[in-house]
């Protein structure tokens, strides 16, 4: 195989793959999408990876669905686990980054154009201030933007107030069966969308994927569960927007919230956001956007590539 001094960007989620290697940091090549249960080990994948396209790379920029405390790393959502120094001793002598995946991605938002966002609301002006990126999926990630340096944080483990009275007979139900308060990231992610169907259902046999729930504008059950994420979702970003002085912008990323966040949801999402006893007069200039693409990862790669 022919080796180069490009460097492997890799996406690691919890159940998919995406890979491809660049020069300089302009462009992205060689894209390739792989299942993550076909795999024993990320050593396994990029071996394959690079027996594919014919060339090893010396170095690596990689985002994980996991935390990224100490060497070792240790997937949420799966049993892969991998050494930060082993592997770039054993695969990129000439650097290797890993970052988490929604902080990965978080660095993409500053070049986004005005045709890569739909902006909720009427909000245009940029004040100066953070920004924050959410992005529910198999988890719900949160990365925090200040000046240029980003912040990786676990904020989707932040419990549901239990005064939320829309919500009320939701949270009691999760608290019998699961023996503790939800967190938002228990019902914003992919097995949340689930938990509030079939909790709103109660007796149907029927199975829907989570965009196929949030999709389905027939079936009485899935329109009210998609109002209870809507709803949901809006506050999480309020409470966020409000933690973080989020005066720079609030973007939100990732299939689900695109399926969610439609042309015709966009004014009821963004009533829930500013809706505030105290503080609505700051949520009213905060701007909230919706990233249409849902592979930041491979832009944020970029962008940390191109600076060396």
């Amino acid at each position: 195989m022919k080796k180069n001094n490009s460097t492997l960007i890799a996406e690691l989620g919890g159940t998919n793959a995406r890979l491809g290697v660049t020069e300089n940091g302009s462009s992205l090549a060689e894209s390739k999408q792989y299942l993550l249960s076909d795999f024993t080990s990320v050593e396994d994948l990029f071996d394959e990876y690079f027996k594919e396209i014919n060339q090893v790379v010396s170095k690596g920029i990689i985002g994980v669905a996991a935390p990224v405390i100490e060497d070792e790393i240790r997937f949420t959502n799966n049993d892969i686990k991998f050494n930060q120094n082993a592997l770039k001793n054993k695969m990129f002598p000439k650097g290797l980054m890993v970052l988490n995946d929604l902080e990965l991605q978080a660095y993409a938002i500053d070049g986004l154009t005005n045709e890569e966002i739909t902006r909720i609301g009427q909000v245009k002006e940029e004040k100066m201030g953070s920004k924050v990126l959410i992005s529910p999926g198999t988890g719900l990630g949160l990365a925090g933007i200040v000046d240029t340096k980003v912040i990786f944080t676990e904020g989707g483990h932040l419990n549901i107030p239990s005064d939320s009275l829309e919500l009320e007979d939701l949270i009691k139900k999760f608290c019998e069966d699961k023996g503790r308060p939800p967190t938002f990231e228990d019902l914003l992610s992919g097995k949340g969308i689930n938990f509030i169907f079939q909790s709103l259902d109660g007796s149907s046999d029927i199975q829907y994927s989570n965009e196929e729930i949030l999709a389905n504008k027939d079936n009485p059950v899935c329109i009210k569960t998609r109002k209870f994420v809507l709803y949901l979702l809006a506050i999480y970003c309020k409470y966020i927007a409000l933690i973080w002085g989020a005066t720079s912008g609030v973007f939100l990323s990732g299939s689900i919230a695109n399926t969610l966040l439609k042309p015709e949801d966009l004014d009821t999402f963004r009533t829930h956001f500013e809706s505030s006893a105290t503080m609505q007069d700051l949520l009213k200039i905060m701007p909230v956007s919706l990233i249409k693409d849902t592979n930041l990862g491979s832009k944020g790669g970029l962008i940390l590539a191109s600076k060396g």
